[in-house]
């Protein structure tokens, strides 16, 4: 028998949303920790749990907390740390952190060598991979050339992966997902506006 999983998002789902549902449905944060570790990026960031109340409805609310003083700094091929391409809203002397970029073959390396759930992988694998295809196909470039930002970052990686994760602990087979909706407007990102 077939177990289904319904997402209705009428204003889309953010993938922490996403994790703090199926913890709500009964996916222990513990496994969620012990899987993740798995991906070796454990020292990057920190998984917060809490009950939240939005608008009269309450809500499980999961944050990766991101561990920036342990983040990998970028590099050049020398060595040396990398200056950054992307224009700042910011003046010289703000405090930042550059969260990790990566590239589709780092992040499927990740993924492979976490021993996960046969399941978990293959999906977590598929979705990244298609990622790459569209954003490769946005800049003209080889999905294997596509270099994540907003998605390389720790937090879409343990997201991404801890939400496969959730719904293989469930048993889920399938997903089905309510229209999403669509519209216009710029949005501020690495690759700019």
């Amino acid at each position: 028998m077939n177990k289904l999983a319904y997402f209705e998002c009428p204003t889309g789902i953010a993938g922490n949303m996403c994790l703090g549902a199926l913890v709500d449905l009964g996916v222990p944060i513990p496994y969620l920790q012990e899987q993740l570790r798995g991906l070796g990026i454990e020292e990057e960031f920190d998984l917060q749990v809490s009950w939240v109340d939005r608008h009269s409805q309450q809500a499980v609310h999961v944050q990766v907390d991101l561990q920036t003083a342990q983040l990998p700094l970028l590099a050049t091929a020398a060595g040396e740390p990398a200056a950054p391409t992307n224009p700042h809203d910011h003046s010289p002397s703000e405090h930042h952190h550059h969260l990790p970029h990566r590239h589709l073959p780092e992040i499927e390396q990740l993924i492979l060598s976490a021993q996960l759930p046969q399941q978990v992988e293959t999906w977590s694998l598929a979705i990244f991979r298609n990622l790459a295809v569209a954003e490769g196909k946005v800049h003209g470039i080889k999905p294997s050339q596509v270099h994540f930002h907003e998605v390389g970052a720790t937090d879409a990686i343990v997201d991404i992966v801890g939400t496969c994760l959730g719904l293989h602990w469930l048993g889920v087979d399938q997903i089905f997902c309510s229209a999403l909706p669509t519209g216009g407007g710029t949005v501020k990102a690495a690759h700019g506006r």
